[in-house]
């Protein structure tokens, strides 16, 4: 008796084990957790250097080979002035292997093909920086929330390339000239909001990399604090979860 007791306590954990190392891969392929998303949109505003979108260009290749890894949705795209209007997402790909496929072998390879095609098309996406002057941030990322609302539930994840220095008039913006306080933060947002003007990005994890840069001249820190919590409060109230606030990016860009 205790002898078949002991075989079905193992049998039992085998089971747990098996079940618990399938869950594990499922969730890697995008299975139960869903599809995962990575979004880049990269500013190449008349400020924008090209060491920032070299930067840029970097950071997708690595979302490209991690959204190949686990079967996931990669889309970017460059932005400057009206960015609601003009965003196309040029790269747009879910990763998916060829059904034809023989085994896990051929699928790795076909995944790994797609990875190296995308990244030839992403070579020159963000090589030219915009003439015109103008930075519509609120308006790309309205566009980024509408992709992922167009997407399958997952894990999403927006890089924001971009110096953050946001000029819109209409929208009261002028962040490198005018510095904003607290209470002045909160009326804007709140402005913002009313107006439809905050992207729906609840559970997004945002990673923001060259905010407060300027090649021409330094920004004095009462304006880059003022411009650091403004966006706070924005994507405090989008929902989104900021991951990160740096020059470049030096930790994996997922969510």
């Amino acid at each position: 008796m205790k002898q078949l007791k002991m075989m079905t306590l193992l049998a039992l954990v085998a089971a747990l084990v098996t079940a618990s190392t399938a869950c594990t891969f499922s969730a890697r392929k995008g299975g139960s957790t869903g599809v995962t998303q990575r979004v880049e949109l990269v500013d190449i505003s008349l400020d924008s250097t090209r060491a920032e979108r070299a930067e840029a260009l970097r950071i997708l290749g690595e979302m490209t080979d991690l959204a190949a890894d686990d079967r996931g949705l990669v889309a970017a795209a460059p932005f400057q002035w009206s960015a609601l209007a003009t965003i196309a997402w040029p790269i747009n790909h879910r990763f998916s292997p060829d059904p034809s496929d023989l085994n896990s072998y051929y699928r790795r390879l076909d995944l790994a093909r797609q990875a190296e095609q995308m990244k030839r098309q992403e070579e020159a996406l963000f090589a030219h920086r915009s003439s015109r002057s103008g930075t519509d941030i609120l308006g790309s990322l309205l566009a980024a929330g509408e992709l992922f609302a167009s997407q399958p539930a997952g894990a999403r994840t927006l890089v924001l390339s971009s110096n953050m220095w946001a000029y819109s008039p209409s929208d009261g913006l002028n962040l490198k000239k005018q510095p904003l306080s607290r209470a002045q933060i909160t009326r804007l947002v709140t402005k913002l909001a009313q107006a439809g003007k905050v992207a729906q990005l609840r559970g997004v994890c945002v990673y923001v990399i060259g905010a407060g840069l300027d090649p021409g001249r330094q920004i004095p820190n009462s304006t880059q604090l003022s411009m650091r919590a403004f966006w706070r409060a924005y994507f405090a109230r989008t929902g989104a979860l900021l991951r990160a606030w740096t020059p470049t990016l030096d930790t994996e860009p997922s969510c």
